[in-house]
């Protein structure tokens, strides 16, 4: 199930957040509500834990009526992102600012997502130090699967 969440500023700029699994059930007509008259959308994504095919079909569908107006998405989950490596044209010229992403300690083994900019070496040279320990952590997959080629 999805839920959203939807903050419309004085400024014409439109929040909106999704989070859940994004499957057939998505049903974007309220966020399509909010964002009909904005200049400019932000979408919030690092709450999204998977996606469907019929799921991937809905967002598309969703990014083409945001048509007409700038889209940017920040803080892209693993999941969102490792459909934009295999789906490039998923966001129909949308674009992402930052993806939060898996990261492990080498030395004490602690996990924990962080927020880097959704940039091709961005997990190399973003990694944050480990909250533990201190050490630099190190990116849990392949950065290909996830980040701009």
């Amino acid at each position: 199930m999805v839920k959203s969440e939807i903050i419309s500023q004085q400024d014409g700029v439109v929040h909106l957040g999704i989070t859940g699994k994004v499957d057939e059930h998505f049903d974007a007509r309220q966020l399509l509500e909010a964002a009909q008259k904005a200049k400019r959308v932000v979408l919030k994504l690092d709450g999204v834990r998977s996606i469907t095919s019929l799921g991937v079909r809905a967002l598309e569908t969703f990014m083409k009526a945001l048509a007409g107006r700038e889209v940017v998405l920040e803080d892209i989950s693993a999941a969102m992102a490792n459909q934009l490596s295999m789906i490039p044209n998923l966001l129909q010229g949308a674009r992402v600012t930052s993806a939060r992403l898996p990261f492990i300690c080498p030395a004490c083994g602690t996990e924990r997502l962080h927020a880097i900019p959704y940039e091709r070496e961005a997990a190399a040279t973003h990694a944050p130090a480990c909250p533990s320990c201190a050490a630099k952590m190190e990116f849990d997959g392949f950065a290909e699967e996830y980040l701009p080629h």
